[in-house]
């Protein structure tokens, strides 16, 4: 005779779940949940694809005018009184994040001509104390912007003093800075 099973201690063998209407073929509300969670799965997926690249440094460093618009082949020196200071939002790639961006009119023997020189407070951090009537001397890229010249500034010369504000290839001294002096946001 063969033995009989153990029996399970307690009611364990009458233990059944309740049973579902329909029996155990997925129901509506089954393929709603599993649609949800599918949509989820491939959204995780896209934005784990995505996320890296838009991490990516943008030219110029998103820092104003950077070396996308800077031609070292371009480059010139002119010398002039200032005529007027402005503070713009910068023009290059991601406008700079709100950084605003001292622009001068310079008068030369050659007409006026407008330098773009840096963050305005990249230029207080250098203790750089321009003004209207300034004699000063520009080394730069030259292009044209909005039909008018225009020096990307490399280096200013005033009152004897030599202010670097980018390499030779047109990169900031200020990239990867903040306000403050510390790293950018």
């Amino acid at each position: 005779m063969p033995a009989k099973p153990a029996k399970m201690p307690g009611n364990f063998q009458d233990y059944r779940a309740p049973a579902r209407p329909g029996g155990l073929k997925p129901n509506k509300e089954d393929n709603h949940y599993m649609e949800k969670i599918m949509g989820l799965m491939v959204m995780c997926i896209v934005l784990a694809l995505v996320c890296p690249v838009l991490a990516q440094p943008q030219p110029g460093g998103g820092r104003g005018m950077g070396p996308q618009m800077y031609n070292p082949q371009t480059v010139t020196t002119v010398k002039g009184q200032v005529e007027s200071l402005e503070n713009l939002p910068p023009m290059g790639p991601g406008g700079g994040r709100g950084m605003m961006h001292l622009t001068a009119v310079l008068k030369t023997d050659q007409g006026s001509i407008t330098i773009h020189l840096g963050p305005a407070w990249y230029l207080e951090q250098q203790q750089l104390a321009l003004k209207v009537g300034d004699a000063m001397e520009v080394t730069g890229s030259k292009l044209t912007l909005n039909q008018k010249p225009t020096i990307i500034a490399k280096e200013l010369r005033l009152n004897g003093k030599t202010l670097k504000l980018r390499d030779e290839q047109g990169f900031p001294l200020w990239r990867g800075m903040g306000p403050g002096g510390g790293p950018g946001r």
